[in-house]
């Protein structure tokens, strides 16, 4: 039936006697009139005859990676946003589309850095709309499965701002936060519950009141106080809110999960601000023995070593970071600071020279 519609609609858009269109201009005028017709198929092939007569049209391109999106044809669309984006690589939503079509087709590596472009493309002070809060909570999900908990939960932060009520959205959010690196639609059946009670807390943080917030987490703790990452979770609320609390609510998570690389970085540095210094040291070496190739455990060990006025270990623990995350402009920063106390002058300056690149590279990258 939509075939022969579109049809019908070629027909109708060529007047009587005359010959069908021919020139881009009239083929980029009618497919514009099919797509605002929802005529999608009649679009579609006037805006293929269009882009073979000007293949270096970006808009064409995008017109058809919509239309074959809104049809569920996303190997099609993908690889008219390739064309695309080629074209105009400025183009957030571009990337954003590229990415949402790669991700459907599973193609998990390209989607992510398409997704990661679409959202640095984006001004912090410009939110790009719907669209972008789509591909931003695709890009969460990605960062989820590979295990950046803290980056997928900033971003959806921002989505949870923007969007304020989205079922589907605040359900995915209970994954980072209980730092289970997975797919929504892996959650087992069992694990439902808690990861929804925990997608709650996190959404209610960006959306409603510090005491409904606060409610979410003391109900999940109270419902599931055995359950991994569930006190790890709470922790992180109180350290930011009530960080007189937080110290208990980590080591409860160690006594529930007693290899716990995040709940010993959270002491660490928690043991810092309270000049614990000596049990801030143990946490932040056990951490790091757990676990040498984890870039929070560096970094509480570089701080703890620094605070206790070891700055040639602090340095070699920032060091160790930076190579496990040579992109970070706060590693640079850091690295910085302990060369200027090391007085080590031209280090600080080549050092310093890296973080205002990396810091100009990175964008709005979080």
């Amino acid at each position: 039936m939509k075939s022969r519609l579109s049809v019908l609609f070629l027909v109708a858009t060529t007047a009587a006697g005359q010959s069908p269109p021919q020139t881009f201009e009239q083929l980029s005028t009618l497919a514009k009139q099919a797509y605002e017709a929802n005529h999608p198929e009649a679009a579609t092939e006037l805006y293929t005859r269009a882009v073979k007569l000007r293949p270096d049209w970006p808009q064409g391109w995008w017109a058809l990676g919509m239309i074959d999106y809104e049809q569920d044809r996303y190997p099609q669309c993908r690889d008219a946003l390739t064309r695309m984006v080629k074209l105009d690589p400025s183009a957030a939503p571009g990337f954003a589309l590229l990415g949402l079509c790669e991700f459907r087709t599973k193609q998990f590596d390209a989607a992510f850095q398409h997704l990661k472009k679409a959202h640095m493309l984006v001004p912090v002070t410009q939110p790009g709309g719907p669209l972008l809060d789509v591909a931003d909570y695709h890009l969460s999900l990605l960062l989820n499965q590979q295990g950046a908990f803290e980056v997928a939960q900033e971003i959806l932060m921002s989505v949870a701002r923007r969007v304020h009520t989205n079922p589907v959205m605040m359900f995915a959010a209970g994954l980072p936060s209980l730092r289970m690196p997975i797919l929504p639609a892996d959650v087992p059946e069992s694990q439902r519950d808690v990861v929804t009670m925990a997608g709650k807390a996190f959404w209610d943080l960006a959306t409603q009141s510090p005491e409904e917030a606060e409610a979410d987490f003391k109900a999940l703790v109270a419902k599931y106080p055995k359950f991994p990452n569930v006190h790890y979770f709470f922790g992180t609320y109180l350290a930011a809110r009530h960080p007189e609390q937080c110290v208990p609510e980590f080591l409860r998570e160690l006594s529930i999960t007693p290899d716990s690389v995040p709940a010993r970085v959270q002491l660490s540095l928690r043991y810092v601000l309270e000049g614990k210094l000596d049990e801030a040291l143990k946490s932040a070496r056990e951490a790091v023995a757990l676990s040498p190739d984890s870039v929070g455990a560096q970094l509480a060990l570089a701080k703890a070593l620094r605070a206790r006025g070891d700055n040639e270990g602090a340095l070699a623990a920032f060091l160790a970071a930076e190579r496990l995350d040579p992109v970070s402009p706060a590693i640079r920063l850091y690295i910085v600071n302990v060369y200027r106390a090391l007085h080590r002058i031209e280090d600080m300056r080549r050092e310093a020279a890296e973080y205002e690149r990396l810091k100009a590279e990175q964008g709005t990258w979080p």
